[in-house]
């Protein structure tokens, strides 16, 4: 980058005005550090953000596999690694409470605690979230993943954790990575499956929220539940 003008590099721009000055670009161009003989860190950044065929900017980068990264030239394997962990720093950065003071008092509450780190899953991810009796979050656990099927989800495992954090209620979410979070009738009949035998123990399925692009359903409000 030494043939930019001093202005114009980010790690003076950032020593200068500080990083929210900073395009998307140039903050990815210091992570990464340097580029490649003939291609600066900042074009090397440019190209990383336009390289996913749908989604460009950041959020294409969540999208991105490590052969989709090495395949560039200038990126291998150690700024690929480098790049991951910057990406779930971001994430965790997004949810980051303590969460034995978290409490939620409606489904886009919960809707909005775990957008970030749900809207970019490639799978289909199935969370339980445990509360106790004033609302407050005791536990969250990633309890299925692939592609959410009635036959396949059991209500045991979800129970045996309600029962062991002596969860008062408890609240399913998962992602449609299609972006769309409109309800389809296997996850209906699943939200009936798990509100019936939660019936049973006492623990009852509060709702089950549907995670799309930056947009949820929550069977509850619509009257499923």
């Amino acid at each position: 980058m030494k043939e930019l003008p001093v202005s114009e590099k980010p790690y003076e721009k950032c020593f200068r005005y500080g990083a929210g000055v900073l395009s998307d670009a140039e903050l990815l161009a210091v992570i990464l550090k340097t580029g490649t003989q003939n291609k600066t860190s900042l074009a090397l950044a440019i190209e990383l953000l336009q390289l996913h065929p749908s989604y460009k900017g950041l959020i294409g980068l969540h999208h991105l596999t490590m052969q989709d990264l090495t395949a560039v030239k200038g990126i291998g394997k150690i700024k690929a690694v480098q790049l991951f962990c910057v990406l779930e720093l971001s994430k965790r950065l997004s949810r980051q409470t303590k969460e034995t003071c978290i409490h939620f008092h409606s489904p886009c509450d919960v809707a909005a605690f775990f957008m970030e780190e749900m809207r970019h899953l490639e799978t289909e991810h199935l969370y339980t979230v445990f509360f106790d009796a004033t609302g407050r979050m005791l536990r969250s656990e990633t309890v299925f993943v692939g592609t959410i099927q009635m036959s396949i989800v059991n209500p045991r495992e979800i129970l045996r954790l309600a029962l062991q954090y002596d969860s008062a209620h408890y609240v399913i979410l998962h992602n449609h990575p299609s972006g769309d979070p409109e309800p389809s009738p296997e996850d209906i009949a699943i939200t009936e499956k798990l509100q019936r035998a939660s019936e049973l123990i006492g623990v009852p399925l509060m709702d089950h929220i549907i995670i799309g692009d930056n947009q949820y359903v929550s069977l509850r409000e619509r009257g499923c539940l």
